[in-house]
Formats: C-alpha cells, structure tokens, sequence
C-alpha cells in the first residue's frame, strides 16, 4: 500500500520544476515551447488532463498561430466515441478477476467477428450490440437508467423509433476517445456497421423474433463498485446561494477507522446534479483533523467551508478523487489501493455552479476497503500523479471590454478565488511560457501544451482528461517524437458531460527517463450567449479554463 506524503499543489510545483531541470539535462530537449504562427506542426501530437493522489503536477504550452483547432495534429481522427469507464471501473459489480477475463475475451471475439448486418434477425444481429454496448449503464440501478430504463426487449421496441438519431449523432454510446488513442477497456463506442445496423432495424419497424419480456442484460453487470463496504455523507450538507456563482465548498467524510486500511474503489455520488460541476476529494492524515475542523467552524454559512485551489488549510492531503459529469466508479486492480491509517478523513472540495437555484447538497462517497490482512505482503501500492498544461485564451479581435485587459481580469479572478484558486502564472511559469506566447491567438482558437517527466512509475492503471466548457481537443503522449511514442489519450471532440477514467488494455509501463506531453485547445465562439467578453485563463470558476490530466499507475 502507498500513502503519499506530498503536501499541496505549490509544494508539488517546486518539485516539479526541479524534475524538470533533471529531465531537460538529461534528455538534451526543452521542456517547453510555443509553436510559431504557421508552424502548426511540432514535434509531437497529443493533450491531456486531470486527477490525482500521489501527486505530481506538468506543464507545458504550444500556441498554435494557424487558430486551428487541433492540438499538432491530434484532431485530424474521427471522434470514434467508444465507451464508458476507464480506470473508474474496468470492473463491474460481480467477482472481479474473472469478470474481467470475461469481458477481455468478449472484446477479443467482438474484432474477429463479421460486421453486423440487420437481415430480421433482432436476436442475432440486435440483441448482442444492446447487451455488450447499452445494458452496463442502462440496466436497472446503472447510472443511465434513470434516463432510459433497459430491462427487457419490450423497452427497447418501445423507443425503437428514436434510436437513430441518438446512434448517428454520436451522442450514445458516449465515448468520446478516438481511435488514436491506446486501446482501452469497457468500450462500449459502436462500430459503423453495429451503428448501421441498429438504424436498419429502427427503420424497419422495430420488429422482434423473440418474446418481448425477454431480459436484456450486461454480461458483467451494471457499472457498479465490486463492493461497497462503505456509504459516506457529509457531516454537515451545504446549502448554498444564487448569488454565489460559482461556490467551492469543503465537506468532511470521516470513515472513522481504527486500523490500517486499504482502498480498493470509490464512487463519487452527486446529490443535486444539477449544481454539483465537480469535486475533488483528498485522503487528509488524522492529525490534520484539528485544523479541518476549526476551519469549518470559523466559517458562519455552515456545511463545511470555503476554499480553492485545494482544502485552503495547511495539511499534507493526497488528491485520489477527481469527479466530473459522466465519471464512473473507480475500481483499482485487485488487491492493490491506497493506504488509508487510523483516523485517517475524507474531505471533498464541490465546486457548487448556481444559476437559479442553490439546493441543499448531501453528496455521498462510496468505499470499496481492502483489508490489509487479506491483502498480504502481495498487495502494490496505487500512485497517482497529475499533469497540467497552460491556458491562455485572449479575446478575439473583434471583442473589447475592460476584462480583455489580462491585468484585470486577473485581478477580479483574485478577488472571486484568491490566489490558490487562480494558478495561471504557477502554470505558466512551470511551463517555461508568457502570456505573451499567446497573445497573436486572437481569432478565437487558442492551444496549450506542456512536456514534462513522468514523477511515478509502473504499470498504467488510467488516465484522465479535464477541461471545462470551451475545451475542443485534448491530447495525452507518451514519450512524443520518440520511436515509442504512444498515444494515451486522444479526444477530438471535447464534451464536458463526459469525463472518464480510462483503462489502457495493454500493459503499459512508465520508466524512469520517460515523459508525457499534454495539449488542449479551446474555442471562444463556445462562450454562453450574453457573457461580457474577457481574457480567459487556467481559475477555478466554471467560466474559466483548464487543462489538467492525471495517470494512475501501479507499482511492478
């Protein structure tokens, strides 16, 4: 078991930028660039972004003078959208080894197989893409059947004739990573000829050869933890205000244990969807406990407090939970997790969005715990590392406002999240760029990317993306421009409502001497409708950009 000792997000920088220096003398490369106007293409292609434990941050930006859309040359592939749940849950409810064969081999059977062709065979050529591509996230108690309820074959007769337009507009199944990327497990993205198929048969009339009651489920089960042991709300729920817009909020979760102990999954279970954007959960030592709680007792609007950019008290707290819309379950390998000592606590930072309504929250964590006993002297430790990239997008040309000034629209950043919650300058100087590397980006479009080396090795268990609500493309490379390069994750069409973990199929191992680029781009013609126009860059606020990944690895 690991438990990372690593203090805040600043502390991290400072280790990184040694790293860095290390890094740079001894690949004999720069760590950080910007991409003249007109030489689009660099040395590499890929972008990132974020979660994380064992904490380490990167950093680097490429400006893109041609304003195209695609980090290098990442944004050529099709959105070939293709599954649901990366390092969250590559294991569903049931046993999970075996499970996991299971669905490896089915993954296997599904590339030999002959494209699928809708001849009036619903049990041959229909029935088998609802099963392996719908029913995981749809069936009861998965997390899409509130939205569409799938139990029997009589469900989908029902909806037979909107099918179409979900299936050929991408929007379902949701996966939003290419087929650049590294292979990854649970994919559940449809085929064109699966995608044909399903279109053919809705056309048709929706017509069955078997008995409507038939069930229709998963062959896995639903996205689910393997266990919960587990269920933890806050001691305190939050009920916020409109007038706040964007409002971070710390709330304890204490599982009050009283040995050592292992965490093998979590999942994060927002409460009032309609406000929760995302949460950030941090394992806090017991002896932190003091400081949390007078922080919250100091604060007078009750249910925790409010901080930034982290806890906003002084403790050593390890990010393992990075929650965003569209995320499932974590589920670590077997018989491996985080280290988690008695007296030990949970506290989550929820960014609360408001635009009408401030309802009460009580989101919960669940906890799948390992215990150390059972786990035996075999057990690897899990690590998790966080990388980051710039983010500078100036306004257009054609846009002026006094918040165009970067200068001020820093300072009302300032003023709305402090300076934890506003770490543009942190990140750019990690990075090794200016805002002045960005400032010819003024037709809209704006990239950044970062270099850097890895800070934690072994075995790749996910990897994560995070952008907010004008992000287009984000890229993740491994070791970019060397005869190894490796794509980890490519996303050309960027979706705020669908953030995965993503689990590679193949073992990939991270090495001392390795190094990951992350790029991101970003598009102003995204920006809601009756905003004042304003610089922005990488702050807390929902209106506000980042680019931020993480990687989770397990120890050899």
């Amino acid at each position: 078991m690991y438990r990372t000792d690593w203090g805040d997000m600043f502390t991290r920088l400072l280790v990184l930028c040694f790293a860095v220096a290390l890094f740079a003398a001894a690949c004999g490369s720069e760590t950080s660039s910007t991409t003249p106007a007109g030489d689009a293409e660099t040395s590499t292609d890929d972008s990132g972004d974020d979660s994380g434990d064992t904490v380490a941050p990167a950093t680097d930006s490429d400006a893109d003078g041609n304003g195209s859309a695609e980090p290098s040359d990442a944004s050529n592939g099709e959105s070939d959208e293709s599954e649901a749940a990366g390092s969250d849950s590559d294991e569903t409810a049931g046993e999970v080894g075996e499970e996991a064969e299971v669905a490896e081999e089915a993954e296997v059977a599904e590339e030999a197989n002959e494209p699928v062709v809708y001849d009036g065979d619903f049990s041959q050529s229909i029935l088998p893409i609802l099963e392996s591509k719908c029913a995981s996230c749809h069936n009861a108690n998965g997390p899409g059947s509130s939205h569409w309820m799938l139990g029997t074959v009589q469900d989908v007769v029902d909806t037979s004739q909107v099918i179409p337009a979900f299936v050929t507009s991408g929007f379902m199944p949701p996966w939003p990573a290419s087929d650049l990327s590294v292979d990854f497990h649970d994919n559940r993205s449809l085929t064109q000829d699966q995608a044909d198929a399903l279109v053919a048969w809705s056309s048709a009339g929706g017509e069955i050869d078997i008995d409507p009651t038939t069930p229709i489920e998963a062959p896995g089960g639903v996205v689910a933890l393997a266990d919960v042991d587990m269920t933890l709300e806050p001691l305190d729920p939050y009920d916020g205000s409109p007038e706040t817009l964007d409002d971070y909020r710390c709330l304890v979760y204490d599982p009050e244990l009283t040995e050592p102990t292992g965490l093998n999954g979590f999942n994060f279970v927002p409460d009032q969807t309609e406000v929760v954007h995302h949460a950030i959960g941090y394992m806090v030592p017991a002896e932190a406990r003091a400081v949390v709680d007078a922080a919250a007792e100091a604060d007078t609007a009750g249910g925790g407090w409010s901080c930034f950019g982290g806890i906003g008290v002084p403790a050593d707290e390890d990010i393992f939970i990075a929650w965003a819309p569209g995320q499932t379950p974590t589920q670590y390998p077997q018989n491996s997790g985080l280290l988690m000592e008695p007296g030990d606590f949970i506290v989550i930072q929820i960014h609360y969005h408001y635009e009408v309504d401030a309802p009460a929250d009580r989101s919960s964590v669940e906890l799948d715990l390992l215990s150390l006993d059972e786990a035996g002297p075999d057990a690897k430790a899990i690590r998790i590392a966080e990388y980051v990239a710039p983010a500078e997008i100036p306004c257009r040309s054609d846009e002026t406002g006094p918040l165009c000034d970067r200068a001020t629209a820093m300072e009302r950043a300032l003023g709305l999240y402090g300076s934890q919650g506003v770490q543009a300058d942190g990140f750019n100087a990690l990075c090794g760029v200016t805002p002045a590397d960005f400032a010819d980006m003024t037709n809209g479009i704006a990239s950044g990317s970062c270099e850097l080396p890895f800070y934690e090795f072994g075995q790749i268990v996910s990897v994560f993306g995070h952008m907010h609500e004008i992000g287009t493309t984000f890229r993740m490379t491994m070791n970019p421009g060397r005869p190894d390069e490796k794509v980890l994750l490519d996303i050309p069409k960027w979706d705020f409502d669908w953030q995965y973990n993503y689990e590679p199929v193949e073992d990939i191992i991270i090495t001392p001497g390795d190094s990951v680029l992350i790029e991101c781009q970003w598009d102003r013609s995204l920006i809601k409708d009756g905003e004042e126009p304003r610089y922005i860059f990488w702050s807390d606020g929902t209106n506000d950009e980042m680019c931020f990944s993480s990687i989770v690895t397990r120890d050899l």
